[in-house]
């Protein structure tokens, strides 16, 4: 079932729990992801472009190569050792596949050491 989800007073059509759980993935991966010594510094942002909305998530986390781009929205995909960053590699997956199911795309841009801005576009 489809419910309207409020972003900046616009609505997109998103299933509600569905978007809370890519949220909570991608926040989740913002603090995870930190660079050591480094308070972890995050963005959350958003804004309508004609027939959809963008919102971001931005980080000054560790970052990653992008030429792993789409291997991070693989399940069981890591890009870092377990040891150091505990998890099991299923978040991004199931956070495409959420956004993927509303119609919408997720995508990143990151390099090493720079942190990563992830990207969702729902359609409004």
């Amino acid at each position: 079932m489809r419910r309207y989800a409020s972003i900046y007073r616009r609505r997109v059509q998103a299933d509600a729990e569905g978007l809370a759980q890519v949220l909570r993935n991608l926040l989740d991966n913002a603090l995870k992801f930190n660079r050591p010594g480094i308070p972890a510094i995050i963005e959350i942002g958003g804004q309508r472009a004609g027939t959809s909305a963008a919102l971001w998530m931005k980080d000054n986390g560790i970052g990653f190569d992008p030429k792993f781009h789409d291997r991070i929205f693989e399940i069981f995909q890591r890009l870092q050792r377990t040891e150091d960053y505990p998890g099991t590699g299923i978040g991004l997956a199931i956070a495409r596949k959420a956004i993927q199911r509303m119609d919408g795309r997720l995508w990143a841009e990151s390099a090493p050491g720079q942190g990563t801005t992830f990207y969702l576009e729902l359609p409004v």
